[in-house]
This record gives C-alpha cells, sequence and structure tokens, in this order.
C-alpha cells in the first residue's frame, strides 16, 4: 500500500498496519502518536506507540529507552470492529482521520497533538446513524503499556518486553503513573464532550435515530513531573489549526510541479515540525522522532548536520534550542573524553536524554568519533545563518572539542603527521579505518573553529601546539587524479560481487564482519564532506569523488540519498539528482528501504531532502559575506517560493527558469 500525494493531504484506503501507523504519525514536538487505531485496543502492551519528548526511563545499567505511553486515546463505539479504514492526513492543519462504515453506521474519527498547547491531545468522533439504534461509545485509559527495547543490531529482533511504568491510581476520568526506576509521575486527565457540552464520565449511552449525527469529543491532557495544566482554550481545535498556520506562513516551501512532488516536500516538512520540541533546550530530535523507539530514542550527528539547516532558515529559535542541547552536555561530552583516557570533550555516537553515550556496539560507539567535530561544525553553521551572539558556551565548546582531537590523533614521527587510528567515518561498512577523510578533515576545521574563536582563553603554548596539530593533520589526497582517498585502507577492499541484491539492505544479507571487508559504501562518505564545505574543494575534486565514489555506494542509509542528490545539482548532474532527490523526498512514503513500519519516520532522510532541494537545487548558502543562491532547478519543478530567516531578517526567495528574487521583508 502507498498513500495518494496531494498537495495539503495524504490519504489512503487500507487496514491499520505498522507501515500506516508510521506515515501518519502526527505530533507537536512534545507528545508524539502513531497512526493506531483508537477503535480497537492495541493486542500487545508494547504497541501502544505514544511517547512524550524527553521521557526516558533505565532498561537496564547505564541504558535507557523512551518511554512508551499508555493508550489514552482510545474512544470505542460498542459492537463495531472495522476491517479497513480511510485515512486522512491533514497536513496544512495538522489533523488525522481514520474513517470507517458497516451497515448500521458512518464513524469519523478526527485526532490531533495540539501544536497550541504541549500538553493536550484530543480526539473528535462523528457518528451517523444509518438506522435507528442504541449507540454506546466508550473512552478508554489502557494502563496496561510496557517497552520492547531495540537492540543496536538490525539483525537482531527483540522479544522481552520492560514495564516501565506503574499505575498508582485510576479512576473514569483520569490515570495516575509513574516511572519504575526514576520514579517520575505521569498523569493524564480525559473529559468528554457531545455536541460540544462537557459531560461527566466516561461513557456515552443514547438512541440514535435514522440519519441522526453526534459528535463525541475527548481532550486528553498529559503531565509530566510536576508540571502544572495550561489554561484550557474553549476551542483546542481552532487554536492548534492557527498554530499550524503560522508554522506554515515560516516554513512552506511553494513549488511549481506535480502535485505528488509539492505533497511529499510539504509531508517532509510537516514531519519535522512534529518532532521538534521547539521552544525547550533540554530536549533534542531522536533518529525516528517521536515516530518510533528504534535506537531508544537516541540523538545522533542526524539532528546536527541533517536536521539543524532547516531550523536555522525556518525556525531560528528551535534550532538555537536545539544546540543549546549540546552546550548544556558538555561536562558529560568531558566525562566520556576522560573515561576514553582522552583529553578534552567527546560527544557520545548514541546521545541520551542527558548526554551519556548510548551506543552497545564498541565498535561504532568507540570509532564514530566525527561526531564531535559534527557538532562544532553544526555550531559554527548555526551562528553563520542565524547571526545568534557567540557566548563563552560555545566558545569552550570549540576549545574543548578541540582538545580532544588532539588527544585522539597519533603523532607519526617518520612520517612527520598527525594520525587518526581506528576510525569510521559516515561509511559505516568499511572496517575500523586508518586517517579516514572526512573524519581528519572535520577535525582539523573543529581546531580551526578553537583558534579562531577561543583563542583568549588558552595560553601561548596551547595555542601553538593546536596550530601546530592543525596544519599536520594528515589529508589523504592524490593530485594526480584530483583526488581525496576515503582512508589507508579503503582501495585495499575487496570489490563487492555483483550477485549481491540491490532490493534488500546489505546488512540483511551480509555477515557485518564479511560487510566491512568488501569495497562498498553504505552511505555517502566523501560525497558528504563535498557538501559540508562547498567552496573549499575545487570543481574537478567535487566530481572526481563523485566518479569514483557513487558507483560503490549502495545507499544502505537514509542519510544518503539526499546527499547524493545535493551533489548531483552542485554538479550539474540533473538527472541523477533527481533520481536521487525524488529518492530522498519519497524515502518513508514509498518505504525505500521496506523499515518504515517496524522503524518508524526516518527524520534523516527528511532534512537530507530539504537540504538537496534548498543547498543543491537552489543553491542557497552563507558565509561570511552574506546570502547567495546558485540555481540548479530541475525542469520537473518550474518554480521554486519559499521564506527563511537570516540572521534576524525574513527574506522570500522565489526561483525559476527566469532567476531568482530575493526579497527583505520590512
Amino acid at each position: 500500500m502507498k498513500p495518494e500525494i496531494h498537495a495539503w493531504h495524504i490519504e489512503a484506503d487500507s487496514p491499520v498496519t505498522d507501515y500506516t501507523e508510521s506515515i501518519f504519525s502526527i505530533g507537536n514536538g512534545y507528545l508524539g502518536l502513531r497512526g493506531f487505531d483508537l477503535q480497537t485496543p492495541k493486542s500487545r502492551k508494547e504497541q501502544h506507540a505514544m511517547f512524550r519528548a524527553g521521557f526516558f526511563e533505565p532498561v537496564k545499567p547505564g541504558i535507557t529507552d523512551m518511554v512508551q505511553l499508555p493508550d489514552v486515546l482510545g474512544l470505542t463505539v460498542e459492537g463495531c470492529q472495522p476491517v479497513t479504514f480511510h485515512h486522512v492526513l491533514d497536513l496544512k492543519q495538522g489533523i488525522y482521520t481514520q474513517s470507517w462504515q458497516n451497515q448500521r453506521l458512518s464513524i469519523s474519527v478526527e485526532r490531533m497533538a495540539c501544536m497550541a498547547d504541549p500538553q493536550l491531545l484530543c480526539v473528535r468522533m462523528n457518528l451517523t446513524a444509518i438506522d435507528s439504534q442504541r449507540v454506546i461509545i466508550q473512552a478508554r485509559l489502557d494502563d496496561h503499556v510496557a517497552n520492547l527495547p531495540v537492540n543496536d543490531d538490525q539483525m537482531v529482533d527483540e522479544t522481552d518486553t520492560v514495564v516501565l511504568l506503574q499505575t498508582v491510581e485510576k479512576t473514569d476520568c483520569s490515570l495516575r503513573m509513574k516511572a519504575l526506576h526514576t520514579g517520575r509521575p505521569i498523569c493524564f486527565t480525559q473529559q468528554i464532550w457531545e455536541n460540544g457540552e462537557p459531560i461527566p464520565g466516561n461513557c456515552v449511552d443514547l438512541h440514535l435515530g435514522s440519519g441522526q449525527t453526534i459528535t463525541v469529543e475527548k481532550r486528553v491532557r498529559v503531565l509530566l513531573d510536576d508540571e502544572r495544566p495550561n489554561p484550557e482554550a474553549d476551542n483546542p481545535w481552532q487554536t492548534h489549526a492557527d498554530a499550524w498556520a503560522a508554522l506554515w506562513l515560516d516554513c512552506d516551501i511553494a513549488l511549481d510541479a506535480e502535485e505528488e512532488i509539492q505533497g511529499a516536500l510539504r509531508w517532509n516538512i510537516f514531519q519535522l515540525l512534529c518532532n521538534n520540541a521547539a521552544d525547550d533546550p533540554r530536549i533534542s530530535i531522536g533518529a525516528r522522532g517521536l515516530t518510533h523507539g528504534r535506537y531508544k530514542g537516541n540523538t545522533f550527528w542526524d539532528t546536527d548536520i541533517f536536521l539543524l539547516p532547516f531550523f536555522c532558515w525556518h525556525r531560528p529559535e528551535a534550532a538555537r534550542n536545539l544546540m543549546q542541547y549540546r552546550i548544556r552536555h558538555l561536562p558529560q561530552a568531558k566525562a566520556l573524553a576522560q573515561k576514553q583516557n582522552l583529553a578534552g570533550a567527546r560527544f557520545p555516537w548514541m546521545c541520551s536524554f542527558d548526554g551519556d553515550e548510548q551506543c552497545e556496539s564498541w565498535d561504532i560507539g568507540l570509532c564514530e568519533v566525527h561526531i564531535t567535530a559534527d557538532v562544532a561544525y553544526a555550531l559554527e553553521r548555526m551562528l553563520d545563518i542565524t547571526g545568534n551572539e557567540m557566548t563563552e558556551d560555545m566558545r569552550l565548546l570549540f576549545l574543548e572539542t578541540a582538545r580532544y582531537w588532539k588527544s585522539r590523533f597519533t603523532w607519526e614521527e617518520g612520517k612527520g603527521q598527525f594520525s587518526s587510528f581506528f576510525v569510521k567515518g559516515p561509511d559505516e561498512y568499511c572496517g575500523a579505518a586508518i586517517n579516514n577523510t572526512y573524519t581528519n578533515y572535520l577535525a582539523k576545521a573543529n581546531v580551526e573553529l578553537a583558534l579562531r574563536y577561543a583563542g583568549d582563553q588558552m595560553d601561548t603554548r596551547e595555542k601553538q601546539e593546536l596550530r601546530f596539530f592543525a596544519d599536520h593533520i594528515v589529508l589523504l589526497h592524490d593530485p594526480a587524479r584530483h583526488l581525496y582517498l576515503q582512508d589507508e585502507l579503503f582501495d585495499r577492499l575487496e570489490p563487492l560481487p555483483r550477485n549481491h541484491d540491490a532490493g534488500e539492505p546489505l546488512y540483511r544479507t551480509i555477515c557485518f564482519d564479511r560487510m566491512q571487508r568488501y569495497k562498498a559504501l553504505k552511505q555517502a562518505d566523501l560525497i558528504q564532506l563535498m557538501v559540508l564545505f562547498p567552496d573549499q574543494f575545487t570543481e574537478a575534486e567535487k566530481l572526481a569523488i563523485w566518479n569514483v565514489y557513487e558507483p560503490l555506494t549502495v545507499h544502505d542509509s537514509s542519510l544518503s540519498f539526499g546527499v547524493h542528490a545535493l551533489l548531483a545539482f552542485q554538479l550539474g548532474l540533473k538527472d541523477k539528482a533527481w533520481d536521487y532527490f525524488t529518492r530522498a523526498l519519497f524515502f518513508d512514503l514509498r518505504d525505500e528501504l521496506k523499515n518504515t513500519g517496524r522503524e518508524g519516520v526516518h527524520m534523516a532522510a527528511l532534512g537530507a531532502a530539504w537540504q538537496a532541494l534548498v543547498y543543491g537545487a537552489l543553491g542557497l548558502w552563507a558565509d561570511e559575506e552574506g546570502l547567495r543562491t546558485a540555481p540548479q532547478l530541475p525542469s520537473a519543478i518550474r518554480s521554486i517560493s519559499l521564506p527563511l530567516w537570516f540572521r534576524g531578517e525574513r527574506y522570500h526567495l522565489t526561483a525559476d527558469c527566469q532567476g531568482v528574487s530575493l526579497e527583505k521583508e520590512e
């Protein structure tokens, strides 16, 4: 089943499946809801699929999981067992509707996570009797809930559930629970409305005449820890619609293109907004946002490199808060470096809500060190775009991460160079390498940022040492071919057999130990480097990278297609660019890796598709000299129009075959 995609909504006729639950997910950045069936109670207590951003509990020593919330939205018509639904996700107003009909009733149930009130969830049922009958509607608070922590190894299917919440008190209209380990309290209260009037209890029992319609609404307030209830709005549906209207004014990208392209782009933007707690610097965005518990809800480099640019240009305050999440956890990053017998600060590969490393795979967790430089890079890009003031905490982040790199590299006296051993770049299929160029280049850039912005926090000796270190980091380059090399070992690996199954990710068919000895890239690596520093490489170098590494990339990651599209646009390879762009844009809507249902929406793919369009097709970039564009619009997009925030001022950018217009709004 693939949904029909329209300019402002997506729809489908289908039973509720894991896949429909994922693509019809909604949220307000604080509460996330998968598109489950409100009529039928969950058969398995680990499938409730509701989440509260920032609510994590230990599942084993040192390891936490994002807590599954109980199903508090249930609204059941007794005696009605729908099989197939008509699903509609209204992107403009943030409302998901499930409709069905039997011989006696026609029912439509809307739900929303209120964008104007992050504590509030609302359900509205419109029920029409086809013949005269008694109707009983029950509002449920189902507290039978558990977690199913997902192993880091994608080949391991977990079966052991973990109970993280226990019920303290349950009534017809409220449910109080507490976390088993930390004791954090969470409270759910529900209010039922019938035809616009509040009613007591949790049941509506009435007689409907033939053709008669009734509207039953359920409002649920979710309070975590010591939160106080927000003031009640007279019409939360209207305040929710108004909040979404304001968001689209800042975030919509209008295309003159096929309706399916326009709708898919808006669905991508919609999911980015649904999964961002814009006002809270304590909360970041996990790899699957609030759409699934995959990767235990943890934050990766996905947020800093793939998601942050969207928020920098459209919601600068949200971007600042996403960076504050990293800055707040600098002490934990310093503790992690010390634990690894290193200096400075080392950010975790899988970062928990409180800044601790959560990766249980020893090779990935220890050698995917580029995350530390990714954070520093993202911070500098945010400052460039938003114009935010540099703070002392930011300078300290640049300095401590630079100190980490100096202690992580090895000085090779005979070669007169600093080398990195036992590292993985973005390509995770190669074995732990020597001198991965992406890692070394980002580390060098990180040290340059420290020297530029944190010089007054160093003594003369440290400045000289960092200067010497940066100048002697090895970057593998073949000048005869204008080619940067991925690492010292990659070219010695064995070619990937031609008979591999291109329709299935290789990690599902080839043992990871065997995979690491093949000359195959999981995702963009040096191509990723090219797009992060578009002005620091020549056209010949970018093209050489493309010609050598693009054919070797199998794209077994959601991060890859958008990055390839971006560089292809910049190189003028329009056919390749369009192919990669559409694969990024429809990544979840077309279930590209056949895992959207069981793993949720891939947040990085959303951000990568946005970057491919805005940084690639539009050629937007910002640096010390200001704002610039270099459009390479594909023929399928006749024009593009979008608002932007740049250094505190709002602009409107329009591009078509005639040229580019960039106007500052007064």
